[in-house]
């Protein structure tokens, strides 16, 4: 089979398996191992043949944390749509917390990357079996021997050993103790961790412009934002840099509107950021041009704490100066390792499909969802064509994602509804061009050749951004 070939495969039967693949069954009475069943089919019917395949254990059924290292299964046969694939995540993945498997195939020995298999697919109960084999080698009463001596035990008092004294940590936390956690305040526990951007990797470099607008020419391969930037991540961003929130970083309408989903308490110099209940995993609104550079500074510098100077919103993939901004003059800097997509660079990731893999003959189609037809305004999940566009869902945006059955084709998702979003290019010398369907507007905004922009100081309960970086090296 063919690389092309496979594509139509793939796309044939995405939004398909969400009912064709068994839940896993225990392999062996010992080990970590676990069997793994399921049904592939091509064009609807089963498929034969030989793939490579990857299975990795998210903690959420959209975005969310690897829970374990990525198995890989290459050279799988598979024989009137059956396969067979022993997984094997160690002894430390299944801690009784749910958890979800995420499917990407490609062809046998293929260079290109994994095509990953919309929803992701639930575990149920069987593979937790395995968080019982570290208490294998116990037998009978634990005797005290067994134990450090600094274990605290219920008839002994406790001798503890080593201390921990820093006035900042790095990492994940492992080996982190004597930490009362009702101490931590959100705004500190955020400036701890790091806040995760899920990307998808826009291959077919140096791809011709769209016959239809002379757009989406993008020479070189490149990661864009899965999914809009939402409110859980911009608050990691605002308690990270905006203590006394000197650039304006914070928009009151964030608290004051419906369509806000951030709350600011506190006072200049020590500033706080929450989000409202239920409005985490919602675009964040409210962000103008500026906004949105300087978040992306600031992953360009690795999500740092401080003040917003040039080591951490204003220099890094964009300098911005008070010139700058108002002659509306900014733009990428060489080096940039996260940015706001170039116009070209968002209607590829929206619009592109190379006809031998399953597009349209001129290789783009009209809209995000990957159809020549406006996608239909309905509730998500919706259908393979649909998105939140006026009006429907209220006139609000819904969270990220929620549309799970109408990706582009190379998985990004929202492109055809929820918000519009900034992009770099300047527009008659004073705007930004804005891209995207939205809740505000109907379902016609989101084609290709629709043409929408703002002045870059503008921000809009209808406005949000997604980002775009560097291919992993």
């Amino acid at each position: 089979m063919t690389p092309h070939a496979f594509c139509r495969l793939v796309l044939a039967m995405t939004g398909l398996f969400a009912g064709q693949w068994l839940h896993p069954v225990v392999a062996a009475p010992l080990g970590s191992a676990f069997t793994y069943q399921g049904r592939l089919l091509e064009n609807g019917g089963p498929a034969t043949g030989i793939y490579d395949l990857r299975f990795t254990i998210y903690d959420a059924l959209i975005d969310g944390l690897t829970m374990a290292e990525a198995v890989h299964v290459p050279n799988l046969p598979v024989t009137n749509g059956a396969f067979t694939a022993t997984l094997d995540f160690g002894s430390n993945a299944f801690t009784g917390v749910g958890c979800w498997l995420e499917i990407g195939v490609r062809p046998v020995d293929g260079v290109e990357d994994y095509v990953i298999l919309v929803p992701r697919q639930p575990l149920r109960a069987s593979p937790y079996a395995i968080f019982s084999l570290k208490a294998e080698s116990l037998s009978g009463p634990l005797g005290v021997t067994q134990l450090p001596s600094n274990v605290a035990r219920l008839d002994a008092s406790p001798t503890f050993i080593g201390t921990v004294a820093a006035a900042a940590f790095r990492g994940d936390g492992a080996g982190l103790s004597n930490v009362a956690a009702a101490a931590l305040s959100a705004r500190l526990a955020q400036r701890l961790w790091r806040v995760p951007i899920p990307f998808v990797t826009v291959t077919n470099a140096a791809n011709e412009p769209d016959p239809a607008t002379a757009k989406g020419a993008v020479s070189y391969q490149f990661r864009i934002g899965k999914f809009e930037v939402n409110n859980h991540q911009y608050v990691g961003f605002l308690n990270a840099v905006a203590m006394d929130d000197a650039h304006g970083l914070y928009d009151s309408n964030m608290t004051v509107t419906i369509h806000g989903g951030i709350v600011r308490s506190g006072s200049p110099g020590d500033y706080a950021y929450t989000v409202k209940p239920g409005m985490g995993h919602r675009p964040v609104v409210w962000v103008d041009f500026h906004d949105a550079a300087r978040f992306c500074n600031w992953l360009h510098h690795g999500q740092p704490t401080g003040a917003q100077d040039a080591t951490t919103t204003e220099d890094g993939a964009y300098m911005l100066t008070p010139g700058g901004i108002a002659a509306n003059t900014v733009t990428r800097n060489p080096g940039a390792r996260f940015w706001l997509p170039s116009d070209d660079e968002w209607y590829k990731a929206a619009y592109h499909q190379p006809a031998d893999a399953g597009g349209d003959f001129s290789n783009y189609w009209r809209y995000p969802t990957r159809n020549l037809e406006a996608p239909y305004s309905e509730m998500p999940p919706g259908g393979a064509n649909s998105a939140n566009a006026c009006c429907e869902t209220g006139r609000t945006a819904t969270d990220v994602g929620a549309y799970v059955n109408a990706p582009s084709f190379y998985g990004t998702f929202d492109q055809a509804g929820n918000v519009q979003e900034w992009t770099e290019e300047i527009i008659y010398v004073t705007n930004r061009r804005v891209r995207g369907g939205s809740w505000v507007y109907n379902e016609f905004y989101s084609e290709s050749g629709d043409f929408e922009f703002d002045t870059p100081d503008y921000p809009a309960e209808g406005i949000g951004f997604r980002v775009a970086g560097a291919p992993e090296p």
